[in-house]
């Protein structure tokens, strides 16, 4: 940390988690208050973490997965609240975000390593395993009832956090936080140079350049993509994100998408939706929400919202 940020009371930040770099930003005139917030923040990501990830055999996603079609679970208050957000994100994407379809994933992550198309009856088959709907759960249980069936929050589960972490500084009574996980971030109040936090938006054909600059404040951003994680299989490029419809990953013109929203959650659905949709029924989409605004690059071209013009700096 430089001279001036310790002089202006920024403090940064740094881990890695969620399978990402990390990085908060905050203001507070308080070093106590600086270290209560940093271990705040570093405790909720690690149960996060503990909970929620499938890269850990002893996760409570873990075990519901392996009890699929064998045996329920039982949930806390907390936990059971992820689940809504799960019942949200199917709701608010019309399906087109599914919980369960890991399964898919998996199989596209296999052809991937054994450089094959799946066949389309291994599609058929797995795209039976995709079903939010039937999965039981309220009342503090969960149950997948398809041996097979597995649940992923990664459609979900870094802007969760990023809005988690948010909520965690103003508990704390942290006026000024930018909050970067991954490119999945929210901002309240102001750096120390300025009304505005100022954050790039990744060039998708050309790594690591800004296409462009975004100012704001009390927003968040999120950033889908393809252009920078696929598969290749024969020599072809498939994009990371499945789309469940089809059970194959998506294809559209867009190589990423980033939206700008009140919160990361809708930012990242909304981001993600167009990735899957398309430009056109992607910014339909975005432009339906109040208050949202999107870039969404193709090869061809960049596409902008009205509302986004609002928050690009010039060059």
């Amino acid at each position: 940390m430089s001279a001036a940020d310790l002089t202006a009371g920024l403090f940064k930040l740094r881990f890695k988690a969620l399978g990402t770099e990390c990085i908060v930003q905050f203001r507070t005139p308080s070093v106590e208050g600086a270290k209560s917030f940093r271990a705040a923040a570093l405790a909720w990501i690690k149960e996060f973490e503990n909970t929620w990830s499938r890269f850990k055999p002893g996760s409570l996603l873990s075990r519901i997965n392996a009890g699929a079609g064998k045996k329920s679970f039982e949930l806390n208050e907390v936990q059971e609240h992820v689940l809504k957000l799960c019942e949200h994100t199917y709701r608010f994407t019309n399906g087109l975000n599914d919980p369960t379809s890991f399964p898919l994933t998996l199989l596209w992550d296999q052809a991937a390593k054994e450089d094959r198309l799946p066949a389309e009856e291994e599609v058929s088959e797995t795209k039976k395993l995709v079903s939010w709907p039937s999965v039981e759960w309220g009342e503090g249980s969960i149950f997948l009832p398809e041996k097979g069936m597995s649940l992923e929050i990664g459609g979900f589960g870094k802007e969760y956090a990023v809005d988690q972490l948010i909520a965690l500084a103003k508990q704390h009574e942290i006026p000024d936080v930018l909050v970067d996980l991954g490119r999945d971030l929210a901002t309240l109040g102001e750096p120390p140079h300025g009304p505005y936090w100022v954050v790039g938006v990744e060039d998708a054909t050309k790594e690591d350049t800004p296409l462009h600059r975004l100012a704001f404040t009390g927003k968040a951003m999120a950033t889908s993509g393809n252009g920078r994680r696929f598969r290749i299989i024969g020599g072809k490029k498939f994009g990371h994100i499945i789309d469940a419809r089809s059970g194959a990953p998506a294809e559209t013109d867009v190589l990423t998408a980033s939206c700008l929203a009140d919160d990361c959650l809708t930012a990242g659905l909304l981001s993600t939706n167009a990735c899957i949709l398309g430009v056109e029924e992607g910014l339909k989409e975005i432009s339906r929400h109040l208050g949202t605004g999107a870039i969404i690059q193709t090869i061809k071209q960049t596409h902008y919202t009205s509302i986004i013009h609002r928050h690009v700096l010039a060059h």
